[in-house]
């Protein structure tokens, strides 16, 4: 069985101390013995670092989920074990800024553990098929020799997907940086690096999610599978998860197993987190991006200019 924890914080207490007993709650419903583990030698922590957006917008990991996190590890771990917060460049993001602006750089200089950028260092081609094709993906090496990989994604409506969670996270580790290449193949190396990079760990922030507008919910979500905490979060944001392309692919290639989910709720339900979500018309909304996105494409063909890469993700 895979268990997904969700804990809500109490009277809309935003406060630090709030937010880092919620993390803990999350993540001790899902008795994790894999904080236990003597042998963990380095952790690397994925936020969701999207384009230079606050986390106020909805659209980052909160840096209060990661500090939150660090706390754990160490109050659950050896406090020597080397700890690594992580993001790669993207198309129209370059990581070096973005832990600046969004507060990763400060946070991990107070935390005292490591800032890295995917992107670059040591990286290697490792080849997976999904859907009986083969894809090669650039993948720093750091990722693939840690000892436990901790995922924190944002709970958000995505364009092009429909949603964005942990599965879609882990997409955003791979080195290359232009990767609208991928676009045409989201959903399937959407699975390949998932079948590459396996996430030990995934704390989704729910405090301030995305849907049709920035909502604050206070809510984390805990979980030792992507895919399960996917299914959670879908449901949550009004969407059949199988109907999620990423999502249906995912299940074809046993990287998670709705039938295996094992849901734990300590101070809320999934039906009470879900009423509150904010949602949007997700054909709706895709059909009027399709409509904006190809008039802005005629326009820059006019006038020769280019589209910015953060609207074409």
């Amino acid at each position: 069985m895979t268990k997904v924890a969700l804990s809500s914080i109490y009277n809309g207490d935003f406060t630090y101390d709030a937010i880092s007993g919620t993390v803990s709650e999350a993540i001790d419903l899902l008795s994790c013995e894999m904080l236990q583990n003597h042998d963990i030698e380095t952790v690397v922590i994925k936020p969701n670092l999207s384009y230079y957006w606050d986390y106020t917008t909805g659209e980052t990991t909160d840096p209060r989920v990661v500090s939150s996190i660090i706390d754990h590890i160490r109050k659950k771990t050896d406090k020597r074990i080397r700890i690594i917060v992580a993001e790669a460049d993207a198309s129209a993001m370059r990581t070096k800024y973005a832990f600046k602006i969004l507060g990763y750089e400060n946070l991990c200089r107070e935390k005292n553990v490591e800032l890295l950028n995917l992107s670059e260092g040591e990286i290697v081609q490792k080849e997976v098929t999904v859907d009986n094709k083969k894809f090669a993906l650039p993948i720093n090496k750091i990722l693939l020799e840690s000892n436990l990989i901790i995922n924190v994604p944002k709970l958000k409506y995505h364009r092009q997907q429909g949603m964005t969670c942990a599965l879609k996270n882990m997409f955003g580790a791979i080195s290359k940086p232009k990767k609208i290449v991928y676009h045409n193949e989201l959903s399937r190396v959407i699975v390949a690096i998932n079948k590459i990079v396996k996430s030990n760990l995934v704390i989704v922030d729910g405090l301030i999610a995305l849907g049709k507008y920035p909502k604050k919910m206070g809510v984390i979500i805990a979980s030792d599978n992507p895919f399960a905490a996917d299914f959670t979060a879908a449901r949550i944001m009004g969407y059949n998860p199988k109907r999620i392309s990423h999502l249906n692919l995912a299940m074809k290639e046993k990287i998670g197993n709705p039938r295996d989910i094992n849901l734990i709720a300590s101070n809320t339900t999934l039906e009470k987190v879900a009423s509150n979500f904010p949602r949007r018309n997700y054909l709706l909304q895709k059909a009027s991006w399709k409509l904006q996105l190809s008039m802005l494409r005629t326009y820059a063909r006019l006038i020769g200019d280019t589209i910015p890469p953060v609207l074409e993700e």
